[in-house]
């Protein structure tokens, strides 16, 4: 076991010279050796090379060292690396064991690889299954997308109601990195094989509105289909239609000619109106008297309502703070910690760290954060005062870097800073 060419070879790595870090990690030990992490790491930097068939043996090898753990991880990246090279059902068994792992963090990653593994097999049951499972795993920062994929699996199976319900569901939960775009064809589609084509056609108007987003062979299909179908009900309904019989004018009060007020002069033929009793006068003057004090009650409701809503928000307010939500959030303060140090802008840099830490401590901190590198949050663990997070930085050079943020609260209880910055130097790009 060659530690000087393990060195080298995370180093090249985090560079992202992913082809030399895949032969220095290869040389610094024998097939017969076990070292999970180098094996690990020599897999990611073959994956990003498109060398799929290579990465899946080395995440075997990775997984022989058991005291290695990252079995989940090692799992689903092999799973992911087999599905690359069309091997379907060995990748299915792969994320399926991925899922046993009670310790793997991010399970929801293998279901979205087994939901794939599936679909792609022709097991759309299994497949929606899965996506279903990956949708509501809490660590999931996109369940939107999971939802979409369970949408697919609908469609297949026959079932286009339910997949226009979980499509609504998804374009109701997309977040930022969700693509309400591509869940709005889906839905599209969905509508479409459901006999709605005009809802149809309003989904895919919003899907490609921006001139962005390609449908897919099955969603352009569709589409025709629904051009087609509008083009001959409407061709139908030309035909068919015969002109109306005119029709008298409906009677209006020349003094409110729009109806606006709802009340209208009485007609003098209603001979009625002039021929009231006193007494029926009186008593049509009590229920108008009752009409107005109903009215005159209305800025007491309208108070009434407003003071409601206030105490909704702050209801909603104290359940958000025990969530973990604050101002600035923790994704906010990771990106400034990062961006600040990469411009070298040391005293804001220190300014997103706990206050408790000591100046070693935060300096340490700085100096381990690689210049240009942008940053966003793949999961977090939140609770009311602390917080956890598995943040993916993408480098300068093209490569990326897992780190193990840890949050607690700002000094005004309020917001979110940084109390501790660890990097993940064996976690997998995709995972």
């Amino acid at each position: 076991m060659n530690s000087q060419l393990i060195q080298q070879g995370r180093a090249a790595y985090r560079a992202g010279d992913y082809s030399a870090a895949a032969q220095m990690l290869g040389a610094a030990k024998t097939p017969s050796e076990i070292m999970g992490e180098a094996d690990h790491l020599r897999g990611n930097a073959l994956m990003h090379l498109g060398m799929y068939a290579e990465a899946a043996e080395a995440y075997a090898a990775a997984l022989n060292d058991g005291t290695y753990g990252k079995r989940g991880a090692l799992l689903t990246n092999r799973g992911k690396a087999l599905a690359a090279v069309g091997d379907y059902a060995t990748a299915a068994q792969a994320f399926s064991a991925a899922t046993q792992d009670a310790s793997y963090a991010t399970p929801f990653k293998a279901y979205l690889g087994l939901g794939n593994a599936l679909f792609q097999s022709g097991d759309y049951a299994n497949a929606g299954t899965a996506f279903r499972q990956a949708a509501i795993d809490g660590a999931n920062p996109a369940p939107a997308a999971a939802l979409g994929d369970l949408g697919r699996c609908f469609i297949k199976l026959g079932r286009p109601a339910d997949a226009v319900e979980t499509y609504r569901t998804a374009i109701d939960f997309a977040g930022p990195r969700d693509d309400t775009r591509a869940l709005n064809a889906g839905m599209g589609e969905a509508l479409s094989v459901a006999g709605r084509p005009s809802d149809a056609l309003d989904a895919f108007n919003a899907a490609t509105a921006d001139g962005i987003y390609q449908l897919t062979p099955e969603q352009a299909d569709e589409l025709a289909r629904v051009q087609d179908s509008l083009a001959a009900l409407s061709a139908q309904t030309a035909m068919a239609t015969a002109p109306a019989p005119a029709m008298d004018a409906p009677a209006v009060d020349p003094l409110d000619p729009t109806g606006a007020t709802g009340q209208f002069m009485p007609d003098p033929s209603d001979t009625g109106f002039f021929t009231l009793s006193e007494s029926e006068m009186v008593q049509q003057d009590r229920k108008e008297a009752k009409v107005r004090r109903r009215h005159r009650h209305t800025g007491l409701k309208v108070f009434l309502v407003l003071l409601l809503l206030i105490v909704l928000a702050a209801g909603g307010l104290g359940f958000a703070y025990t969530r973990g939500l604050g101002f600035p959030s923790q994704e906010s303060v990771v990106t400034d910690l990062f961006q600040a140090a990469g411009d070298g802008d040391t005293a804001k840099a220190e300014s997103c760290l706990a206050s408790s830490l000591s100046e070693d401590a935060k300096s340490m901190i700085v100096s381990s954060i690689p210049q240009g590198a942008t940053v966003s949050i793949e999961g977090m663990d939140q609770s009311m005062t602390e917080t956890t997070a598995k943040v993916k930085a993408s480098l300068s050079k093209g490569g990326e870097q897992e780190y193990t943020v840890k949050f607690v609260r700002s000094d005004n209880h309020i917001g979110w800073t940084v109390s501790s910055l660890d990097i993940d130097l064996s976690a997998a790009d995709n995972q």
